[in-house]
């Protein structure tokens, strides 16, 4: 259940109205103090008024007015900010991912962790999966010279081709550990090969994070997006988006 407490810009509000108030009468009890003063202490009691209207009325009226500005333009501005955060919470998922551009949802492409095609054909399985990059991701990201994407290989696929081998389903004349990647390419069966293009799509830079969620939906079990110049899987990666990434996005 929650909490009867007043909204935080009611609080604001109330705090700096009384501030205003405050620093008010001080300045107007000190403009009467003053003026009383300089009205006593001067044999001509005009030259007393004419130097509070034109010295301290201006100066003091300058203060009042730079800090009320001051107060009030900030109250302004946040309740601008929590009328807007109160709109984007009353959004929809899809509405809201709907106005968030793919490129600003994407993980970069420098930022993704991935293998060079050529450089890991000779690498061994075992060896791929014990690199230290990916001991926190399930999905290994192969890609071509030109930043192309080559393969999208999840975790479980590899192991999965080293089972085919130790269980004599996929003939292979090397040991399970020995494996390389080029003979999982192959010689795997067509299930494991299928599994190696399979999981994940393309969406062109100009794409909204909602076209990203339709084209994942449109693919059975696709976990992943990823982002070229025009939406060609031949053109260079600029960025990814996985399903937890939107999800993110999407909350409200």
């Amino acid at each position: 259940m929650e909490e009867n407490n007043p909204p935080s810009i009611y609080q604001s509000w109330k705090a700096r109205n009384v501030i205003a108030l405050i620093i008010t009468l001080v300045i107007l009890g000190a403009t009467v103090f003053v003026a009383i003063e300089a009205i006593n202490n001067q044999a001509n009691s005009k030259s007393g008024l004419e130097f509070v209207a034109q010295t301290l009325l201006p100066l003091w009226g300058t203060w009042i007015g730079t800090i009320l500005a001051f107060y009030f333009s900030r109250e302004n501005f946040e309740a601008a900010t929590q009328s807007y955060q109160n709109i984007i919470r009353s959004m929809k998922p899809e509405e809201k991912i709907a106005s968030i551009p793919a490129k600003e949802a994407m993980l970069p492409l420098e930022k993704i962790v991935y293998l060079e095609y050529e450089e890991t054909l000779a690498r061994s399985l075992s060896d791929i999966l014990a690199d230290e990059r990916f001991k926190d991701y399930n999905r290994y990201v192969i890609l071509n010279k030109d930043k192309s994407l080559k393969y999208m290989i999840h975790r479980t696929t590899f192991f999965r081709f080293v089972a085919e081998v130790s269980l004599g389903l996929t003939e292979v004349a090397r040991n399970s550990k020995e494996l390389t990647l080029r003979e999982m390419e192959e010689q795997a069966s067509d299930a494991v090969k299928a599994l190696m293009y399979k999981g994940f799509t393309f969406v062109a830079e100009s794409a909204s994070l909602l076209d990203a969620k339709k084209a994942m939906d449109a693919i059975p079990e696709c976990q992943d997006v990823f982002i070229t110049r025009n939406g060609k899987p031949t053109e260079p990666i600029l960025g990814l988006i996985t399903n937890n990434r939107i999800l993110d996005y999407a909350k409200v």
